[in-house]
């Protein structure tokens, strides 16, 4: 084992994941499905009650999969899908009372938990880390598809507001999927 820790930033966001996992998971206790129970929760809990879709699409899990999670949630008491007034084939999840006063015990417990986390640092220095990180991530989040988080990165990072352009991966229709899965499918 080196005596240096590695000066590569994957390294320290792995090391800083893997110990925030452990902490959070301790100060969520049984909640479903853990962290992940944990951002559906306060998604749902500090914003406009969303679709399935539209969640699935912002915090970047599957939709087959994000039903599963839901419903366990829903089965816990904390969240509920209401059908939506404006169009009644769309539900739309919503916290409940319980649900809301979860969320924040849990908020609470996630922040002791963060704090422990990096007591390393000074107030600023974890401010000014969690401003940084919340930037890289928003603007990887509201990119297009086939964007280069590592010029993400290095742009926030540095300071530098423009990013290398390249030439973005072309998109697929609906048709050509389905043609090429039924290629693949009559090959076998």
């Amino acid at each position: 084992m080196p005596t240096t820790p590695d000066p590569s930033l994957g390294w320290a966001i792995g090391v800083l994941f893997r110990k925030w996992q452990g902490g959070v998971s301790q100060a969520l206790g049984d909640l479903p499905h853990g962290a992940r129970g944990f951002q559906i929760l306060i998604t749902v809990t500090e914003d406009e009650p969303p679709t399935q879709a539209a969640l699935a699409a912002h915090l970047g899990i599957d939709r087959t999969v994000l039903t599963y999670v839901l419903d366990d949630l829903v089965d816990a008491g904390v969240l509920e899908r209401q059908v939506d007034p404006a169009d009644r084939r769309v539900r739309r999840l919503a916290p409940t009372v319980a649900g809301r006063a979860l969320a924040a015990q849990l908020s609470e417990r996630v922040a002791s938990a963060e704090t422990e986390l990096l007591a390393g640092l000074s107030a600023d220095e974890q401010q000014a880390l969690r401003t940084s990180l919340q930037r890289a991530a928003a603007r990887i989040h509201g990119r297009e598809p086939g964007h280069d988080a590592c010029s993400v990165a290095a742009e926030i990072f540095d300071g530098t507001t423009t990013v290398a352009t390249r030439e973005a991966p072309r998109r697929t229709t609906a048709a050509s999927r389905r043609t090429a899965r039924s290629g693949r499918r009559s090959a076998s």
